[in-house]
């Protein structure tokens, strides 16, 4: 019989972390299939653009040999800029939408996950979430824009909205409306439990760089006389590459946080309203009057 999580209960710091990974265990193959399937042209797209950027702006430099002014650049630069945004904003978008209308299949069908639950609920909810993508970045950009701590609290506040959306089918305003009465008299240990989860993401994307940092200290050493002559030599296509499988890891990577933004929810939820609960009370009472009937 299939292992199954329960996703509709109480959880502390310990188990929210436990059952993300337990989570990506059960369901990590099935789970990364659909995101390389729907959000897989966007990450191309993205670390594409990123790599783009990161040649044109040592270019750039280097060409100056001083920061300079951005309008040095070439017109590839700011293309690159562009796409950056753009397929960041789909990316992220595709990347929770998949894995909120996965989970919530997951949950609907007792552990079994139907295809068109996911393609056709990411399909119908993708522009609502790029907006709700892109409004969510404002605000916390705003946020952080005034000393930097009003940034990290709506950062934390706003973490479960894309599953408040997909869940509870609120449209965008009242989205974010309610992820600030969800968190209410939370915040503290929410926050906390998004910290721990992100130094492990941290953690994970230092263990992907390693290649690259491994491959620019070689070659720094290698061709010392060279690259001081010309720094932009370290940044050749080999470096591009590792970059490139650096981002990619990073990037799915962060689909841990995606999950455990899900768990926060969830034990969000059935601390103000019990659905769970409720849930499992409606179930025994149908269990128990199916026996009833069953005996008479």
């Amino acid at each position: 019989m299939k292992e199954t999580i329960t996703f509709k209960k109480e959880r502390e710091l310990g188990e929210i972390l436990s059952d993300t990974f337990k989570f990506l265990r059960l369901e990590g193959k099935e789970l990364f299939g659909y995101i390389f399937r729907i959000a897989g042209p966007a990450l191309l797209i993205m670390v594409i653009a990123m790599s783009v950027y990161t040649r044109t702006m040592v270019t750039g430099m280097d060409s100056l040999g001083v920061l300079g002014s951005t309008s040095n650049f070439s017109g590839s630069f700011w293309i690159a800029v562009l796409f950056l945004i753009l397929s960041g904003l789909a990316y992220y978008a595709l990347l929770y939408g998949v894995i909120n209308h996965y989970i919530k299949s997951y949950i609907n069908n007792n552990g079994i996950v139907v295809k068109e639950d996911v393609t056709q609920g990411v399909k119908n909810d993708f522009w609502s979430l790029v907006g709700l993508n892109l409004i969510s970045a404002i605000i916390i950009g705003i946020g952080l824009a005034f000393c930097g701590i009003p940034g990290i609290y709506f950062s934390i506040v706003l973490i479960c909205t894309y599953s408040i959306f997909i869940m509870d089918r609120m449209d965008i305003s009242d989205t974010i409306n309610y992820s600030f009465k969800l968190i209410k008299g939370e915040w503290w240990m929410t926050f906390a439990t998004m910290f721990v989860v992100g130094l492990l993401y941290y953690v994970m994307i230092i263990v992907f760089q390693i290649p690259q940092y491994i491959y620019f200290f070689l070659k720094a050493f290698v061709n010392s006389e060279t690259i001081s002559a010309d720094p932009s030599a370290m940044f050749d296509w080999g470096y591009t590459i590792f970059s490139a499988i650096g981002m990619i890891g990073q990037y799915l990577g962060y689909t841990m946080m995606a999950i455990a933004t899900v768990f926060v929810y969830f034990n969000l939820n059935e601390k103000k309203n019990l659905t769970g609960t409720i849930e499992q009370i409606e179930n025994l009472g149908d269990t128990t009057d199916d026996t009833l009937t069953t005996r008479f």
